[in-house]
């Protein structure tokens, strides 16, 4: 079994996520993106599939450049 390893958190502090296989975390905390194509991602700002900005909530879109990104410091 491959050792997996956290990435960066470059991640907007209201996006969590899980996925079949296990809690992926968010915000403030490291994220595992083991399989990233069954994560089901949400804002906790919104509620739902879609950000503040009405874009599209996942991993690579939320991330600093977005307008409602918020680092996961404050």
């Amino acid at each position: 079994m491959k050792n997996i390893k956290p990435v960066d958190n470059i991640f907007c502090k209201y996006l969590k996520a899980n996925n079949p296989y296990g809690t992926v975390e968010g915000g403030g905390n490291q994220w595992f993106l083991a399989d990233d194509i069954n994560t089901i991602c949400w804002c906790i700002l919104s509620s739902g599939g879609s950000g503040p900005d009405n874009g599209l909530v996942e991993p690579m879109g939320c991330t600093k450049g977005r307008s409602c990104f918020v680092t996961p410091e404050e």
